[in-house]
């Protein structure tokens, strides 16, 4: 790292002092911080390889079916949504827990481009369904094929993130 990485990290561990010393010296906070972090991952991800399976299954329903899904996974984006604003608010409070440590972590960096990558597969699978649920005509079969592709990737990128948190919970 060059010089204006290692002031911006000097500055960084500054300015997260108050905050590394409360959650190091208190375990109800850490305990907080954990138990957010892991309960909101679990409900984003639980709900989200849920509504993933579904619509790997979802090409032997009948239209009708196939058009309930797809209103059941718009509205469970929004609670997947939530959950995952709440994971990344209480992963800023463990990055400024320990910023020296984190900085310099390639399974943090890992889990960051991971999440990166399931965040770009959301807007994709959020764009087919609309699609889906605005035209069910001549380019459904292409659009279901998208958005199974898509419900793949995002299984995946939980598990992976998952691991990668695994990885980096014992790496610390």
């Amino acid at each position: 790292m060059g010089l204006d990485s290692s002031v911006l990290i000097r500055d960084l561990v500054g300015l997260t002092a108050s905050w590394r010393s409360l959650y190091s010296h208190s375990a109800p906070v850490e305990t907080s911080v954990v138990g957010t972090h892991v309960l909101s991952t679990l409900v984003a991800g639980g709900l989200a390889i849920a509504h993933d399976r579904g619509t790997l299954r979802a090409g032997r329903w009948t239209p009708a079916i196939q058009e309930h899904h797809l209103a059941e996974l718009h509205m469970v984006h929004r609670t997947i949504v939530v959950a995952l604003a709440i994971c990344l608010l209480s992963g800023l409070a463990f990055f400024a827990s320990d910023v020296k440590t984190y900085i310099v972590s390639v399974p943090f960096w890992i889990k960051m481009a991971l999440i990166a990558m399931l965040l770009g597969n959301a807007l994709i699978m959020t764009a087919t369904e609309r699609d889906l649920r605005v035209d069910a005509g001549a380019g459904a079969a292409a659009a279901w094929t998208r958005i199974r592709a898509s419900s793949i990737v995002s299984a995946l990128l939980w598990l992976a993130i998952v691991f990668v948190s695994v990885v980096l919970s014992l790496s610390k």
